[in-house]
């Protein structure tokens, strides 16, 4: 029995990525359950899906109640590995096997940030609790090693995403009608939350560095913290124009549709999986090597990958992509290729794997059902 634990109350890559692996885990019998925050868009999803949900608050790393309620949980569900899936859930999982030697503890590492300097982060990272961490990219494996993490406990696993073609095709007219598009006017796109490391600022910087007859607009999708003040430096740099900032989207396939060349600007990122998306959807890309973004792109053959901050060089790509139409879809029939390193599938079986490394095929064994329909 797995018991997978996210403390996000959005939905971002993170709580996506757990979703789709335990999909591919329903598929194999394998049993679990999910443990997030009440009115989180986690427990939303997951109970639509039918997955057995149960919530706790949560609220911080030293929330000593959710850790008490944690213990009871995995001994009432026969819990064999605990699968944290964010930084807070390390925390309280990593606190809560303190008295459970038995269960195992998974950690996921989704972003490339180095480990704090305090005690409390340098103890649950060096820490015998923690049986396995699956990086995301071999980026953050390499700063976990070199922040001390054991390299024997230390598995990249690529977040992946699902490549099985949709059933309805996207269709980019009606955010052409909304926003007024001509029919000679091409889109760049960023699909990311309006965060400091995920660099809006040098994208918008860049753009004011573009200097071409092409006739084209910017599309931000997404929300932050950081929107009016990306919205005062757009103004100041003369690209209200330019840059249309859409705010939170669902219709994410639509907007891919949309896009005829795909940017990710970060300083710090994990992997990103906005731009598997985009080379799923068959695009050019024009990013930075910010974390583990250069390990999904080949550059000069379906990317332009400059230094993280280098406005120059990314205002240079984006003028070659959008004056070279046959360039444009050369790049973005390679991405559609080489994104299939990135299925969810391949994900699902290295984490099967390392799932199976701990407990073996107690893996695949049912938990027993008590006369209440819980695990006895």
């Amino acid at each position: 029995m797995i018991l997978h634990i996210d403390t996000e109350t959005g939905w971002r890559g993170g709580e996506r990525q757990l979703f789709l692996l335990a999909e591919g885990l329903k598929k194999r019998k394998i049993s679990q359950w999910i443990l997030c925050r009440p009115g989180s868009a986690l427990e939303t999803r997951a109970k639509e899906a039918g997955f057995p949900v149960v919530t706790l608050p949560m609220k911080g790393e030293w929330d000593f109640g959710s850790v008490a309620a944690l213990r009871e949980l995995i001994r009432t569900k026969g819990i064999r590995i605990i699968h944290a899936h964010t930084a807070k859930a390390h925390s309280i999982a990593w606190m809560a096997k303190a008295k459970l030697p038995q269960v195992r503890l998974i950690v996921s590492r989704r972003v490339d940030f180095r480990i704090r300097r305090n005690w409390f982060s340098k103890r649950k990272y060096v820490s015998p609790r923690v049986d396995l961490f699956l990086a995301v990219s071999n980026t953050i494996r390499e700063v976990l090693v070199r922040d001390g993490v054991d390299p024997a406990k230390v598995v990249t696993v690529y977040s992946g995403i699902d490549l099985t073609p949709p059933k309805k095709t996207p269709n980019p007219s009606l955010l052409k009608k909304e926003f007024e598009l001509q029919k000679d006017e091409l889109v760049i796109g960023n699909v990311a939350a309006l965060v400091d490391h995920k660099d809006q600022k040098t994208l918008l910087n860049a753009l004011s560095l573009v200097r071409s007859d092409q006739k084209f607009r910017t599309f931000i999708v997404g929300e932050g913290p950081l929107r009016k003040e990306l919205e005062e430096l757009a103004l100041q740099k003369g690209l209200l124009n330019k840059v249309v900032f859409t705010g939170f989207r669902e219709d994410i396939p639509e907007f891919l549709s949309l896009f005829d060349i795909f940017t990710l600007t970060s300083k710090e990122e994990g992997l990103g999986t906005s731009v598997l998306d985009a080379m799923s959807a068959g695009l050019p890309i024009v990013a930075t090597n910010g974390g583990g973004i250069a390990e999904m792109l080949v550059q000069e053959k379906g990317a332009f990958i400059s230094s993280v901050g280098d406005a120059d060089s990314l205002a240079k790509s984006f003028q070659i992509l959008l004056e070279d139409a046959k360039l444009r879809k050369a790049f973005g029939g390679m991405n559609k290729e080489f994104v299939r390193k990135f299925s969810i599938k391949n994900t699902l079986k290295k984490t099967e794997l390392a799932y199976y490394s701990l407990i073996g095929e107690d893996l695949y064994i049912v938990p027993k059902k008590g006369k209440s329909g819980e695990a006895a």
